[in-house]
């Protein structure tokens, strides 16, 4: 475009400012020393704070800005919007191209955003006498921006503290989980190592009887050959007798053997055969303690998991009957102990109830019992890890459930594992 100065100074046509005057727009044109040659009443009215559009002619920014701020010399960010405003103006001169800003300071005491777009404008040889410019106030809108800004940047704070603390989260229930399973492969190897104890004690006392047979048959041996009156049919019986014994007592430390070896396969078995077996391994307990067992069978059921395990907690069921019964005994309370092992079952799980007449259980401990290293025993003669191993091993390895109740004259602890179809 091409202008002189002198001509856009004298044109005032209606029409511009029909056109200029009544937008909300802020609408100007500047010289090249920055002195307006044109200001619509949105500039004077937003920015300038002039009385009039004919007051800002042949003044600068920096005229208005410094006139508010000496009329507020106790606030110096009164007004500082002028200085901004002739740099941009010379920046669009230098480019000699039409160029967007987004420009800001105090206006009355208050910040301002405006986003404003200039060009230069020539004479009539191409040169640049000046430069024209419209404005809008963007203060609402940079206002809620700089409030997402923030918003956004708290939140990416958020996410790293998030992320942070998730990692440091991860670690400490791996810590946790790591102590953990030491902790249960610890109690396991206790729980074991009390297991072992026990099965010497049974083999102890499955032993005792076949070996006082083969002394007594060893004995009469010895005494028939003294005496030279043994016959060849005596002697054969008196071998056999103790070949037979010899044989059960190899059996024996067979079934205690299979037992003890950490299987850890996970295979569908019948929990009937599992605990038919444990009641053999167990037998010379039940009869030293005068305790008679029965099975009651309802229904018949497999179950998924590992088998040495199962046998493991119904071992250490049976055990804690067997202690119960014998202080019972002890105390005269009851004559005879009796376990019954009740098979049953729903749509779901298989169910095995194992009933004792040991008195059962106190209110005051009931809800520990499955507690680790919870025991009613003295300290050389229980660890308190059997019944939460049991627990353990039914819950979290067979996906079944362990509780216990107090029925009369005993307890009734409740197996349920879900069916195998």
């Amino acid at each position: 475009m091409t202008f002189e100065i002198s001509d856009l100074k004298e044109h005032n046509s209606e029409l511009l400012k029909l056109l200029s005057q009544n937008l909300p727009d802020m609408l100007w044109v500047k010289e090249l020393n920055g002195n307006y040659v044109y200001a619509n009443q949105a500039i004077c009215d937003g920015l300038l704070m002039a009385k009039d559009t004919d007051e800002p002619i042949g003044k600068n920014d920096i005229f208005f800005a410094m006139r508010e701020r000496n009329r507020h010399p106790n606030n110096p960010d009164w007004h500082t919007f002028g200085e901004l405003c002739f740099n941009s103006d010379l920046v669009v001169v230098e480019n000699n191209k039409p160029m967007k800003f987004e420009e800001y300071g105090n206006v009355k005491g208050k910040i301002l955003y405006l986003e404003v777009y200039k060009a230069p404008f020539c004479d009539k040889d191409g040169n640049i006498i000046g430069t024209v410019g419209a404005g809008r106030d963007i203060t609402q809108l940079k206002k809620t921006q700089i409030a997402l800004e923030e918003s956004l940047r708290i939140l990416q704070q958020q996410r790293e503290q998030l992320k942070s603390f998730n990692s440091e989260l991860e670690k400490r229930v791996k810590k946790e989980i790591e102590k953990q399973q030491k902790q249960e492969r610890l109690m396991l190897h206790q729980s074991r190592q009390a297991a072992m104890g026990e099965m010497l004690e049974s083999i102890a006392h499955q032993w005792r009887q076949p070996l006082n047979i083969i002394g007594l048959a060893t004995v009469n041996l010895e005494t028939h050959y003294t005496l030279d009156s043994m016959t060849e049919k005596d002697f054969h019986e008196k071998m056999n007798i103790i070949s037979l014994n010899i044989r059960y007592m190899s059996q024996t430390i067979d079934d205690f053997r299979k037992f003890l070896h950490p299987d850890r396969e996970t295979i569908v078995f019948h929990p009937r055969k599992s605990i038919e077996d444990v009641l053999i391994i167990l037998g010379a307990q039940f009869e030293s303690n005068n305790v008679v067992t029965t099975l009651n069978i309802n229904c018949g059921f497999s179950f998924y998991g590992v088998e040495n395990e199962f046998k493991q907690v119904m071992i250490i069921l049976f055990n804690n009957a067997i202690d119960v019964i014998k202080s019972q005994i002890e105390e005269k309370s009851i004559e005879q102990g009796k376990i019954t092992i009740v098979f049953s079952c729903d749509n779901k799980d298989g169910i095995i109830e194992v009933i004792d007449n040991g008195g059962g259980i106190s209110d005051e401990i009931i809800e520990n019992i499955f507690n680790p290293y919870f025991t009613t025993k003295h300290d050389a003669c229980g660890t308190g890890i059997g019944l939460y191993l049991a627990k353990n091993i039914i819950e979290s390895r067979m996906k079944g459930s362990l509780s216990v109740k107090t029925i009369n004259f005993g307890s009734c602890f409740t197996i349920k594992i879900p069916l195998v179809h």
